[in-house]
């Protein structure tokens, strides 16, 4: 097994970890969306589950993270959730070719070849494959990451948009036909508003949000790294762990940006590194906008405002910035916030810059 320096660590997510397991515990009967900031965890906490749940024999887990996959069509979807992953190797049984799996359903040669010549129907044969693992006594499970990107794409008659429809399929096998427990993911948080306004998923669907750590897990973390990323070549003082708290407060992937860069650097000069990135990308944002200035204002000295605070600043901007990563959306709760806390330092520092400049 290969060793590193840094491990990845994955830190008190019990909770989150007994939600997901009481949903799956149940009779399907609702779509779980999860949701929340950027790297708050959400991929990490899927990937983690999808490791749990797969030593249970009790569970068929059909994974896709759409993140590492190229979907521009509905052929793209065909290939991504049912062609095998060596076609060309393909194990001869009989008269039939047996495939191994790549996307979230087997084939065999013959309906692979049938559902390419959309001659098959993608929807009946995902409930055939949930129907045989059901009468098996085995519980089907979907969990798909990003799964906003499918967005955009059709099915082959040009009148139906594809995620609708697949997601109409989910209400089918979850709320309906009790077949298959549904656990979808994605940082769009306008995605996710989407259904949540929708009257009808809304019935059908529950919602889960996953938040940045909490101060308290971040220092158990930050005192000992050892334990939690094997990290043997240095520790951190309280002064330095309540830097980095400072600085990114509980985003994960931040802070392992960090314990990483420490291999190499002193700590003030990748906090720093950080901040002026901040700084430039949110100067870069707003550049030359009064409008998109106007609305950074309103955070400068409160990073999270209700919307009903915000009522008099374009809506429109508002979503822009969801869209580019600086603000987040809670569509449940109806509240902004800054993506995460270093943003807060790059609005702060582009202000001051501001300043600098005007009284120059």
């Amino acid at each position: 097994m290969a060793r590193f320096k840094i491990d990845v660590a994955f830190i008190n997510r019990e909770n989150e970890m007994a939600e997901l397991s009481n949903y799956l515990e149940g009779r399907p009967n609702a779509i779980l969306f999860l949701y929340g900031p950027k790297s708050s965890g959400k991929t990490t906490l899927m990937y983690r589950l999808f490791e749990q749940m797969e030593a249970e024999k009790r569970y068929e887990i059909n994974f896709l993270n759409l993140r590492k996959v190229f979907l521009t069509s509905y052929d793209d979807f065909i290939e991504v959730f049912f062609k095998s992953s060596n076609s060309e190797k393909g194990l001869k049984t009989g008269t039939k070719r047996q495939y191994s799996l790549f996307g979230l359903f087997k084939l065999d040669a013959f309906t692979e070849k049938m559902l390419k010549k959309r001659q098959e129907d993608p929807f009946l044969i995902m409930e055939r494959e949930f129907q045989r693992l059901v009468k098996k006594g085995i519980r089907p499970v979907v969990i798909i990451d990003e799964f906003h990107k499918l967005d955009g794409l059709y099915l082959p008659d040009k009148q139906k948009r594809l995620m609708v429809e697949l997601m109409n399929f989910f209400v089918a096998m979850t709320k309906e036909s009790h077949l298959c427990h549904v656990i979808i993911a994605s940082s769009d948080a306008f995605f996710i508003e989407q259904v949540y306004v929708d009257s009808k998923l809304r019935k059908t669907s529950e919602f889960m949000k996953l938040d940045y750590l909490e101060k308290e897990d971040a220092f158990v973390w930050l005192r000992d790294i050892k334990k939690y990323n094997q990290v043997q070549e240095y520790t951190l003082d309280e002064k330095q762990i309540k830097i980095i708290w400072e600085t990114v407060g509980g985003s994960a992937w931040e802070i392992h940006y960090i314990l990483g860069k420490l291999f190499q650097y002193p700590l003030d000069a990748v906090i720093s590194k950080i901040k002026r990135e901040k700084v430039a990308m949110i100067s870069d944002w707003a550049f030359n906008d009064e409008a998109r200035n106007g609305l950074l204002r309103h955070f400068r000295k409160q990073p999270i405002r209700k919307l009903v605070e915000l009522a008099g600043t374009d809506k429109a901007i508002m979503g822009q910035a969801v869209k580019d990563n600086i603000l987040f959306y809670d569509p449940v709760d109806g509240i902004y916030g800054i993506q995460g806390k270093s943003l807060e330092w790059g609005i702060r520092g582009y202000f001051e810059e501001m300043k600098m400049l005007r009284g120059q």
